[in-house]
Order: C-alpha cells, then sequence, then structure tokens
C-alpha cells in the first residue's frame, strides 16, 4: 500500500509541476505585463480594464456553462476508444453553437452591455472587443480540457507558452509603442486567442467526428449546468469586489486594488497548477484500494507547500514590487500602496485551494447540484461583506471579504463533501502547519531594527525547520528527506 501510495503521489506532484510550469506561464502573462500597465496607463484606465476582465470571466462561464468540467469527468472513466471520440465531438459541438449565439448577442448589442458594465458609462468598442476574445477562447477549451484528460501536461504547456508570448508581443506593441491604452489590450488579447485557436486546430481535426449524440449531451448537461450558478457565485466572489469599489470609491481605488490583487494571486498560480493535475488524478485513483488514503495525504502536503508559497511571498512583497527592471519598477510608484491587501488575498486563494481538494465526493458521487448551494453562500458572504467592510476599512474591506468568501465556501463543501464521501484528513499534522505559518509571518515585526531583508529569508528557511520540531514530519518522510539530500 505504501508503494502504491507513494507512486500515486509522486504522479500526481510530477503533473503539478508540469501543469504548474504551464499555467504559471499562462498567468505570468499578468504579472509580465504590470510594470507595462502601470507605468504605461492611469489608474483609471486600469480600472476600466479590470472591468473588462471581470465581464471576461462571468461571460466565459456561460460561454461554457459546465461542459468543460462535466467532458473531462466523463472521459476519464471512459475507456472505449469510439466512444471517446463520440464524447469529444458532442461536447464540442454543443459548446461552438452556445459560443456562437453568445458572440451574437454581444456584438449586436455593445451599448447595452457597456451600461451595465461601467454603470451608465459607454466604451462599446471594448465590449465588442470582448466577444472575439470570448469565441476564440471557446472554440478552444475543449482541446485543452481534452489535453488535461489524456494526461498531456508537455503538450498543454507548450501550447500555453506559444500564447503567452504572443500575447506579452502583442500587448507591448499595442500599449507601449503605438500608446492605445486599454483598448489596445484588448485587441492584443483577440489577436492572441484567435492564434491559439489555430494552434489547437490539429487537436481538433484529430478527435472530432460529425456525431452529435442527444443522450450523451444530456448526460453532460446533467453533470454541468449545475457550474453556471456555481461558476458565476466564484466569478462574484473573485471580482464583485472591482464593481462594488467602483461604485463607491472611483476607478481609480479599483485601478489600484486590482494591480495588488494581481500580485495576490500568485496563490491562485500555485493552485491552479494543483487543480489541472488533480481532476484527472483522482478521478483515475479513485478505483485504488487505498484512494482515501491518497486523498488524505494531498491535502497534508498542499497544505505545507501552499504556506511556504505565502510566506514566501507574503514576508518579501514590498522588495519585490521596487525592483528595477529597465529602469523601471515592476510597480509603477503610485500602484506601491496597494501591497497591503497582497497577504489577505493570497490567503483567500489558499482556502480555494482548500475548497479544491474537497471536491473529490462531489465529483466522485455525482453531488454537482450542492455547488449552486455552497457557492452561492460564499458569493452572498462576499457581497455583504464588502458593503459592510469597503466604508470601514476601504479597498482593505474588500480583501477581508474575499477571505470570508471562500472560508465560507470552503467550510459547507467540506460538509456536504465528508456526507457524500468521508476521507480521514490529517488535522493534527494540519494544525502544525497553521501554527508553525502564523508564527513565521509575524516574527519579522519582532526584528524591525535589524536588516529586515536577512531576517526575513533566515525565518522563511526556518519554517520547516519549525515543523521538524513540532514533529510534523514521519518517519517515512524523514528517510525519504534524507536520502533526497544525500543523492544531492
Amino acid at each position: 500500500m505504501e508503494t502504491s501510495l507513494s507512486g500515486s503521489l509522486k504522479r500526481l506532484a510530477k503533473h503539478s509541476v508540469i501543469y504548474g510550469i504551464g499555467h504559471i506561464v499562462t498567468r505570468s502573462i499578468g504579472f509580465l505585463l504590470l510594470p507595462l500597465y502601470t507605468n504605461y496607463l492611469p489608474t483609471q484606465e486600469y480600472g476600466r480594464a479590470a472591468l473588462i476582465f471581470t465581464f471576461l470571466a462571468v461571460m466565459n462561464v456561460l460561454y461554457y456553462y459546465g461542459m468543460d468540467v462535466a467532458f473531462i469527468r466523463y472521459y476519464v472513466l471512459q475507456e472505449d476508444k469510439s466512444a471517446r471520440k463520440r464524447l469529444f465531438s458532442t461536447a464540442y459541438s454543443s459548446v461552438v453553437l452556445v459560443a456562437i449565439l453568445w458572440t451574437i448577442l454581444i456584438e449586436f448589442s455593445p451599448n447595452a452591455i457597456s451600461g451595465i458594465v461601467f454603470g451608465g458609462r459607454a466604451f462599446p468598442e471594448l465590449i465588442a472587443l470582448s466577444g472575439g476574445i470570448l469565441l476564440f477562447d471557446a472554440l478552444s477549451v475543449i482541446p485543452f480540457v481534452f489535453l488535461r484528460a489524456e494526461e498531456k501536461p508537455a503538450y498543454f504547456t507548450l501550447l500555453k507558452l506559444i500564447n503567452v508570448l504572443i500575447n506579452l508581443g502583442a500587448n507591448i506593441y499595442m500599449v507601449a509603442v503605438l500608446r492605445r491604452g486599454v483598448v489596445g489590450i484588448f485587441q492584443a488579447q483577440v489577436l492572441t486567442s484567435f492564434v491559439t485557436f489555430l494552434l489547437v486546430l490539429p487537436i481538433i481535426f484529430k478527435n472530432f467526428r460529425f456525431a452529435f449524440l442527444w443522450k450523451t449531451e444530456s448526460l453532460l448537461l446533467k453533470f454541468g449546468l449545475p457550474y453556471i450558478p456555481s461558476g458565476l457565485a466564484v466569478i462574484i466572489m473573485d471580482l464583485i469586489d472591482r464593481i462594488i469599489l467602483d461604485r463607491k470609491l472611483g476607478d481609480s481605488v479599483t485601478g489600484i486594488y486590482s494591480a495588488g490583487y494581481k500580485l495576490g494571486m500568485i496563490m491562485a498560480l500555485f493552485v491552479a497548477a494543483f487543480r489541472f493535475a488533480w481532476h484527472p488524478f483522482f478521478l483515475s485513483t479513485s478505483r485504488q484500494e487505498n484512494a482515501k488514503a491518497v486523498f488524505s495525504k494531498v491535502l497534508t502536503y498542499f497544505s505545507l507547500a501552499g504556506t511556504f508559497v505565502f510566506l514566501a511571498i507574503s514576508l518579501f512583497i514590498n522588495e519585490i514590487v521596487r525592483v528595477q527592471i529597465f529602469g523601471k519598477p515592476i510597480f509603477g510608484e503610485k500602484y506601491w500602496g496597494s501591497t497591503v491587501i497582497v497577504p489577505v488575498i493570497m490567503l483567500s486563494y489558499f482556502l480555494y485551494g482548500i475548497y479544491v481538494n474537497f471536491l473529490v465526493g462531489i465529483y466522485l458521487k455525482k453531488k454537482t447540484s450542492y455547488l449552486p448551494l455552497v457557492t452561492g453562500s460564499g458569493a452572498a458572504a462576499n457581497i455583504g461583506l464588502n458593503l459592510l467592510l469597503i466604508p470601514m476599512i476601504g479597498m482593505m474591506g474588500s480583501a477581508w471579504a474575499t477571505f470570508g468568501a471562500y472560508f465560507v465556501m470552503a467550510l459547507l463543501l467540506y460538509l456536504v463533501a465528508q456526507k457524500a464521501y468521508f476521507i480521514s484528513y490529517e488535522w493534527r499534522r494540519l494544525g502544525k502547519i497553521v501554527i508553525a505559518g502564523v508564527v513565521i509571518f509575524f516574527l519579522p515585526e519582532y526584528f524591525q531594527a535589524l536588516q529586515p531583508e536577512g531576517v526575513k529569508f533566515l525565518l522563511l528557511l526556518g519554517f520547516p525547520v519549525l515543523l521538524a520540531l513540532m514533529g510534523f514530519f514521519t518517519r517515512n518522510e524523514m528517510q525519504s528527506l534524507k536520502r533526497i539530500i544525500v543523492r544531492k
């Protein structure tokens, strides 16, 4: 059992690393472009860009309507190759049809949609560009999910890398060279999405057949449709703060907050790397006798790695934003005040990672009907806390509202999932991770008179040492660690 457990965890770690590289490369575009945006765009324009990104996120849920998660669920568990091709064809045809209908609606009513997104202000060109982005992204989503289902992380990562390079080059040209401002951002994105669609055409041609099965479509819809309210609720938790901030404090504060939020999403990269590998992993691992033991260990190791990432970024965030690149800081100076929200946002996405761990029972027992209730409660908590806290503590109120929403969501999903598929998690070890993380995070406050960077670095290295002193690591883990050190 130990060998099987170890092998399963190594496979998850390997795929998480490869997906992580791909996703970090993909999402790093947001971080790579921060110096560009924060040095070339006024805070008001960056605030408008944030609202468009919010619109795109909401519409992605409606464009995909849970078909992506339903496809991977049934594809992984289906062993017949012909049936898999029929499944691919049905899912892809369905997504394409819905995407075309939504895009027609957007392109014929940009002024009306602009009024909703921008609170009565008219930016129809941005809305029209969004329609093109959404269409080409939808045409590519099933092929990318297919690569995950087939456990081909290297191919997945290569395509994402090409996507990033095109997006980065197009943004620099549109924003820095042509000086098209916020419009240039989304013109660059349309081009990137179109080229990405061209890149996945070989996958489509290889797997698509002119065969649409209503029975298969019904099965996919039954599993996937609950993800619409669930997905919208998650988007609300992620992005409603931008809208409320814009209405209450203006687009300048929204732009500053959005820049800090982007830095906090470094944790989201870590979670996404895990999530991409996690879904196909737990579906295939569920057939093993020791599956629940594997899932329990995964949460422990995820929490360990996630806490280290949180500490590494949170302790040095003020130094990171002041790093100079070609004579300009990573963040324009007018955005430096946004770093105060970064630790809270990182903790919020860490809780989302915990939530992702708890999805096992929901997937395996086909209990997706509970997801709208779980995520809807989180969204309601987010809206309520934003309205309560923003007047009191400004943009920090939005950050804590995000944290509160993810806490509610993770707690409720745990309660539901455990009833459907009970897993005995290692709560004592998880508690030790929390205690050690809290100690390391707050200790720098007591060393202000010393060189803070050196102290922070020593404290970060002291995190695993403190855990060892607390008896966190098992004998087998210590022996494995010694073997790794000896080999190195």
